[in-house]
């Protein structure tokens, strides 16, 4: 399952697809204010190092896998470099008395890990929640909600999430919220359906969110979009507590949130938790994805920011920023550019972690109001009212998705004090510090087994795919002059093609600019689950990121396989074939929807076999499986000359494994363990000290 983008703007980008006067109208108002062109090379350049220094870490007999073969070899760190490889005993000079030496005893040491797609927001909200993953019947759901309301008995909210549909359905449609509050009746209960489609509640969340009252009335958006029949009603004709579809359960997680929002120390820590459960599995560097909310985006930077510059932060993030498909999309990539040049102006020291902060809040304000201005503005216009009497309910929709987002988001900033102005914080940002924010998020489609996916084969259901050519022309264009990323989440073969259109004219209509600037920009495409195999060959051609999740790929036993024919299976989750294709093939996992244990993700990928016979193979080498892990996720962040591999020069980071990493594709593999982690030349992970 793939994780669906933030509920609130999924509503906005739902009236703008019902109402395509109001896009056209709203962007009347609003346009891009700035250059549109930068060429400033972004490739980061080799690490100076000297091999003559004396060590601050040593591995002895480190088993490295390189170019298909092994070797047994020392490695000595300096700082955040490998500053020196070589033969067994070769580097014993290095050795000081400040020294720590690891002894690999002959075991894989590899780079360190990637995870080229992730949510990191949505692994910090599971961590003070109940997981229902395992549930399967009403007494464990009982026995599980009982323990986690006797736990978090001082929360102000209860949330759970991952329970799977069963028929006969686990909570009863008809009396939903009767039926938990005779489990859980004092405190708020949110329960999200594992794919985050459908959400249950308890009459104390339907109170406190303001909707325990008869319907109709509905909400007006509701009934303007036609999104009644997701709300399900009890016999009193008052909502039984089960709402269906995201758009819907925005209506009450978004004020049940925004009225209980996690204090940000507390979010600093959870996010600090998160950070240390992913170097436990080896995985030194993130991509986090943006999920269509800006303001969310921002907030989340200055989280990243904070525990770095407490010296907290044991990763690498390289985190996006949305862009929605309404009449603001463009002024989403602008600020997304103005996010990015903040950041590095604060790494080159022309801005102090303080005034980085400041900035950023400021943007974050500007995200929080952004959307809603246009629309307060045409609602305003009388001779708009007088034609289209719908606005002043999408009016009343905007402020409402606009208050919750402001008070999630963006008021916690605005009534914190600046944290780096506290003496014991630092004044600067680190040069090389391990936070990235270059790359911009959209969705394109939705996903297979929603029939929500842009397909080739079929006609799209309203509302897909979210940008239109143009528009995603448009937005393309402007990103790759900027020298931001683009990252299109793109499961059907429609909008994988329609990202790839609207690159090859990125590239067209840039090609001084990528000329000036040394290198073109490795925009992204995510998930690609279809792809017509006529467009498999255009991801070399035009240097296109494959961003891909092993453990997404089932056996031909799921509802994907009922709605996919038969004849189009052999270009699905084509992995193999787009590396032959010359395209850069990247592995996520989208935790925590799925593990994202990379050992998992390997073993996946190098065993995949073919779902029937005939059908054309498409499992990878365990080689390219890890390079999808290491050279090619670095390749994505411009650091190919920096991470990604174990040479001298590189950045330490680094795994030493329990075993032999060529285990990972056996038959019968022996289980390997992480046995240590280093990340920018520190040890974040050492299982001896669990």
């Amino acid at each position: 399952m793939r994780c669906p983008k933030h509920a609130g703007e999924l509503l906005r980008t739902r009236i703008h697809h019902t109402y395509p006067h109001l896009r056209k109208a709203a962007r009347r108002s609003v346009g891009p204010s700035v250059p549109r062109v930068d060429t400033t090379p972004l490739l980061e350049t080799p690490l100076d190092h000297d091999a003559t220094r004396t060590a601050d870490i040593v591995i002895r007999n480190a088993l490295v896998f390189e170019d298909g073969s092994e070797s047994v070899c020392d490695i000595a760190i300096r700082k955040n470099v490998i500053t020196r490889i070589g033969d067994a005993g070769s580097i014993s000079p290095l050795i000081g008395d400040g020294t720590t030496v690891y002894d690999a005893e002959g075991s894989s040491v590899v780079p360190g890990w990637t995870d080229s797609h992730l949510h990191l927001t949505v692994a910090m909200l599971r961590l003070q929640s109940c997981d229902l993953e395992g549930v399967e019947n009403a007494k464990g759901l009982r026995k599980k909600l009982e323990a986690y309301a006797k736990e978090r008995a001082d929360a102000s909210l209860l949330t759970c999430f991952g329970l799977h549909y069963a028929d006969p359905p686990i909570i009863p449609s008809a009396h939903c919220r009767t039926y938990l509050d005779d489990i859980v009746a004092d405190h708020p209960l949110l329960i999200y359906a594992h794919d985050l489609h459908t959400c249950w509640a308890n009459t104390k969340a339907l109170e406190e969110a303001g909707l325990l009252h008869p319907m109709p009335p509905y909400p007006p958006m509701i009934e303007a979009l036609h999104l009644d029949h997701n709300i399900i009603l009890g016999a009193d004709v008052l909502p039984s507590g089960e709402f269906r579809e995201p758009e819907v359960t925005h209506f009450i997680s978004g004020p049940l949130t925004a009225r209980f929002p996690t204090p940000l120390e507390q979010q600093v820590e959870d996010l600090k938790t998160v950070c240390r459960q992913l170097v436990r599995l080896g995985i030194t560097t993130v991509h986090r994805m943006a999920l269509a909310q800006p303001a969310q985006d921002i907030a989340f930077l200055l989280l990243v920011l904070e525990l770095e510059q407490r010296g907290e932060l044991p990763i690498r993030i390289n985190t996006s920023c949305g862009a929605v498909a309404d009449s603001n999309m463009l002024e989403d990539v602008l600020r997304a550019a103005r996010v990015r040049d903040a950041l590095m102006k604060a790494r080159r020291r022309k801005l102090s972690a303080a005034e980085l902060h400041e900035e950023l809040v400021g943007l974050l304000d500007e995200a929080g109001e952004a959307r809603h201005a246009p629309i307060a503005q045409l609602a305003q216009d009388e001779a708009y009212r007088e034609r289209y009497p719908i606005i002043d309910d999408i009016h009343a929709c905007s402020k409402h998705v606009r208050d919750t987002v402001r008070k999630t988001f963006v008021h916690p900033y605005l009534q914190r004090e600046n944290p780096h102005r506290r003496e014991q914080m630092p004044e600067f940002v680190d040069v090389d510090c391990k936070l990235r924010c270059d790359t911009i998020k959209v969705f394109m489609d939705g996903v297979v087994e929603k029939t929500t996916a842009y397909r080739l084969d079929e006609a799209p259901p309203e509302g897909v795919p979210e940008f239109s050519q143009e528009e995603l022309d448009a937005l393309v264009a402007l990103a790759d002059g900027l020298g931001m990323q683009v990252a299109a989440h793109c499961v059907g073969d429609g909008s994988v093609r329609s990202m790839l259109d609207a690159i090859a004219r990125a590239r067209r209509s840039n090609a001084r600019v990528d000329q000036a600037r040394g290198h073109r920009i490795p925009h992204r495409v995510e998930h690609i689950e279809m792809c017509h195999p006529e467009d498999i060959p255009r991801f070399g051609t035009e240097q296109i990121v494959a961003s891909m999740q092993p453990l997404h790929e089932r056996p031909p036993m799921t509802l994907w396989h009922k709605m996919v024919p038969h004849d189009e299976w052999n270009s699905a989750f084509a992995w193999k074939a787009l590396l032959r294709s010359g395209a850069v093939l990247v592995f996520g996992s989208d935790w925590p929807i799925v593990s994202c244990d990379v050992r998992e993700g390997v073993r996946h990928a190098v065993r995949r076999r073919p779902w029937t016979e005939g059908d054309t193979d498409q499992h990878v080498t365990l080689e390219q499986a890890l390079g999808a892990y290491t050279t090619a996720a670095a390749w994505t962040e411009y650091s190919s000359k920096r991470k990604g591999k174990i040479h001298p020069g590189m950045l330490a980071d680094l795994l030493v494994l329990s075993g032999n990493v060529r285990d990972l594709a056996a038959e019968l593999p022996a289980p390997i363990e992480i046995r240590l982690t280093l990340c920018d030349g520190r040890v974040v992970y050492d299982a001896s000290e669990e």
